[in-house]
């Protein structure tokens, strides 16, 4: 599977929630390394800085093999680690589901909001559909080697600016 056709899955999984963006990283060892980041401003994923397994959303999803909501990055106390993203950027929420192969957890699919945002069960089911594909597409590529993140602007959204 091409890194053409993973970047166009996770536009599917942002369009499909609703969102104005996403993410997917790959776990490598105690981290996670932004492999696909689909209409997000430059200014969210530097601010976030580096996610560790158990840190912020997506490391929390991983950590604990299930999903992870932040509904508010300014306020939560559980994404202090990442909130510089929040401060630089307009994003202000998101949910990460974990990327499952058998046992081992290899990435994790998030979507982005402007806003505070709450997503729905139907939301979540869909991602974790989502996650699933993203796992049998990986399959055959772990390890990961990753040079540097893959950017897709939405061809259908306008580019989230910082103020």
């Amino acid at each position: 599977m091409t890194d053409e056709y993973l970047a166009k899955m996770l536009g599917v999984a942002c369009e499909q929630a609703e969102a104005q963006g996403a993410t997917l990283f790959v776990v490598d060892q105690d981290v996670l390394k932004p492999y696909i980041i689909y209409n997000l401003p430059a200014e969210y994923t530097k601010g976030i800085g580096t996610v560790r397994v158990g840190e912020q959303c997506c490391g929390r999803a991983v950590a604990h093999k299930r999903p992870w909501i932040v509904t508010d990055m300014l306020t939560d106390p559980l994404f202090t680690d990442g909130r510089k993203g929040a401060t630089d950027s307009p994003i202000r929420a998101a949910f990460s589901v974990p990327v499952i192969d058998g046992d081992d957890v290899i990435a994790s699919l998030a979507c982005h909001f402007t806003k505070p945002h709450t997503p729905s069960p139907l939301d979540i089911e869909r991602n974790e559909v989502f996650a699933n594909l993203f796992a049998i597409s990986l399959r055959g590529r772990r390890p990961f080697v990753i040079e540097k993140p893959i950017h897709v602007q939405s061809p259908d959204r306008p580019a989230i600016a910082a103020d």
